[in-house]
């Protein structure tokens, strides 16, 4: 199963705002997806088990995916996270280059 760990840099954590973002994201794919956060796991799909991983700045976390299109959709929750992340050294997402800390988010229509 792919993975991909980070550190949270926002200094609000992983709040509702972007946090309903990547659960749209995620609900594009048929792949079961689960963002990890210490000992509890919570399905990326559900805003409401996502929020109640309660993860604030400095957390690290990591994103599971299994399914036929496993590797795309990371690919895309990564890119939704952007603003957010910073990828820990031994994660397989070696060739993302998180923002500068502060740097404001991007927003989408």
């Amino acid at each position: 199963m792919p993975d991909r760990r980070f550190t949270i840099l926002d200094p609000a954590g992983l709040h509702a705002r972007p946090a309903a973002r990547f659960v749209q994201v995620a609900s594009r794919f048929s792949s079961r997806i689960v963002i990890r956060h210490g000992d509890r796991e919570a399905d990326a799909k559900s805003l409401i088990a996502l929020l109640g991983l309660t993860i604030r700045p400095s957390s690290q976390i990591s994103l599971v995916a299994d399914g036929p299109d496993a590797e795309a959709a990371l690919t895309a929750l990564v890119e939704e996270l952007a603003p957010y992340i910073a990828p820990l050294a031994d994660s397989k997402s070696a060739a993302f280059v998180p923002p500068s800390v502060g740097a404001k988010p991007a927003t989408h229509s």
